[in-house]
């Protein structure tokens, strides 16, 4: 019989896609019937969907920030309330297809094995770059790709049957172990969101474990979040623009790191020149971040 599951929605105030998130997920706990909770955590810093869970949910279970404190301490929040040692992550624009958790749990149980996510899709079926999830290295900074592999959703991946191995989890649904997670969970100075879920894979990999993804199972992605309609585009662009900052300086090194300041020094010169404040302000950003850093581990 498979492990029961703790199902973890962080979320803010969007009814209609947190009514389609949990009712797949209702779906896929009745049809296991393992006993698997659900527990969605309030991030609003208003109560914004608590009363709408009683009425739609009642058996979720609820968490309830009394000031929005970001992803990373939401999720946190609900690892530490989940009563499962294993941990689903899911955000509300994320939609489970039926049968995506049984293959998440197996594929975990192998060894050496961080975190599993499920395939990504979009509303069209369609695989983006947080499907099968690379880092590499362009004009010295870090950028997210999509692997190049023939891969088919809902189905073994014929080059590597054990699950795909990836950079990293996509930090919006990946399934972990409760006792693993608290041991490292997601760095503070990525919030409040974006880098957080690169940052844990690269901690992960450093440590020689693996996290994969296994396309049997299948997750929608809408991919309209509930920051974007909150959170102007300028300061989601400079949150971005910090974290990866942050991302290529604390585990850039040796020629990489070389790389990245030379062109990091050559462009903060041109924005400088040209007035581009964004990654200006983003720089400004990440250095006072890196300043309340460990030594030990931020060596720049």
């Amino acid at each position: 019989m498979s492990l029961a599951v703790s199902i973890v929605v962080p979320t803010l105030d969007d009814p209609e896609l947190l009514d389609l998130c949990l009712g797949a997920v209702f779906a896929e706990r009745d049809r296991r019937g393992v006993g698997d909770e659900v527990l969605v955590v309030d991030d609003s810093g208003e109560g914004a969907v608590v009363e709408h869970l009683r009425e739609r949910f009642p058996e979720a279970r609820t968490e309830v920030h009394e000031r929005n404190l970001g992803f990373p301490a939401a999720l946190e929040r609900g690892v530490r309330a989940a009563h499962h040692a294993l941990v689903l992550a899911l955000n509300p624009d994320v939609e489970l297809r039926p049968g995506a958790i049984d293959p998440l749990v197996e594929t975990l149980g192998q060894g050496g094995t961080r975190a599993v996510a499920p395939l990504v899709i979009d509303g069209d079926g369609r695989l983006s770059e947080e499907s099968l999830p690379r880092i590499v290295v362009e004009g010295g900074l870090p950028r997210v790709v999509c692997a190049e592999l023939d891969v088919t959703p809902g189905a073994v991946c014929a080059a590597h049957p054990e699950g795909i191995p990836v950079d990293f989890c996509l930090g919006g649904a990946f399934l972990f172990r409760r006792t693993a997670f608290l041991q490292q969970p997601f760095d503070p100075r990525f919030e409040p969101f974006y880098w957080e879920d690169v940052d844990w894979g690269a901690e992960a990999r450093g440590g020689g474990e693996t996290l994969r993804v296994d396309p049997r199972a299948v997750a929608v992605h809408r991919n309209r979040g509930t920051i974007a309609p909150r959170v102007p585009e300028s300061l989601r662009r400079a949150a971005i623009e910090k974290n990866r900052l942050l991302y290529a300086w604390k585990h850039f090194e040796g020629e990489a790191l070389r790389e990245h300041l030379e062109a990091l020094s050559k462009r903060l010169v041109e924005c400088a020149l040209t007035e581009e404040r964004d990654e200006l302000v983003a720089f400004l950003l990440a250095t006072e971040t890196r300043k309340s850093a460990r030594r030990s581990i931020w060596p720049l």
